[in-house]
């Protein structure tokens, strides 16, 4: 009775990934393992001697589509904005916290393998397998249609109104450092020319610590991606 109990769970298991990705992303499964392993937390292969990986690899690639995905739909959506604010704009989108709450949403703490009660799971570890996810997709399905997917999920959790709220950064960071007592500074580090044109890169420091370098084609901008930066160094913490 055992053995059916686990191959039960196992087909349950199949069917809810078949039901997530579908729900959420509009695509079906081809192959199964890289969503598998997309859900597997490291802590689940802890003494795991079958060769099963965690999705530590699928997260890091789906770090970088998500990127890209992210960028181009910017970039093909507002033809007038310049690089600081398409940075800016990024940035909201993609942060950790924005990550975790889709994570949660779509109901990545159900289908997690971890190796943990489940009210020790943290947010970061949905925010995690969202972007592990997205790696099995584009291994799955290829750039075309990740980006297709990965752009109605956003859609579906306010993309559209986050990218379009105003943060500014460096008052945020100065705020944080005047409640704290902290020295805040900012520096030019490095003017050079990119493709003929004029850049700055800006290092922002905490008492003297490094917290953020930004770039961009005039001081103003540089400092503000590198108060971005420096404020989701300090906010990560």
């Amino acid at each position: 009775m055992s053995i059916l109990n686990r191959l039960f769970r196992r087909d349950d298991r199949s069917g809810n990934i078949d039901v997530l990705i579908k729900t959420h992303f509009y695509l079906k499964v081809k192959t199964r393992s890289y969503y598998e392993e997309a859900l597997r937390h490291s802590s689940f292969i802890d003494g795991d001697t079958t060769g099963k990986r965690s999705n530590e690899r699928l997260e890091y690639l789906g770090d970088a589509v998500l990127d890209l995905c992210v960028a181009h739909y910017l970039y093909k959506s507002d033809k007038k904005a310049q690089e600081g604010l398409l940075t800016q704009r990024k940035s909201r989108v993609v942060n950790r916290k924005n990550l975790n709450r889709i994570g949660k949403a779509i109901g990545l703490e159900d289908l997690l393998e971890v190796r943990m009660r489940r009210d020790d799971i943290r947010n970061n570890m949905l925010g995690n397998a969202l972007e592990a996810i997205i790696g099995a997709i584009y291994k799955d399905h290829g750039y075309e249609n990740t980006y297709k997917s990965v752009v109605k999920l956003l859609k579906k959790h306010g993309i559209d109104v986050i990218i379009h709220e105003t943060t500014d950064f460096k008052s945020k960071l100065h705020h944080w450092a005047q409640i704290n007592k902290v020295e805040l500074k900012f520096e030019v580090i490095r003017e050079y020319h990119e493709h003929g044109e004029g850049k700055y890169e800006v290092e922002v420091s905490a008492n003297g610590e490094r917290i953020g370098i930004g770039s961009g084609r005039s001081k103003k901008i540089a400092e503000h991606d590198s108060a971005r930066r420096g404020w989701r160094t300090v906010y990560e913490q």
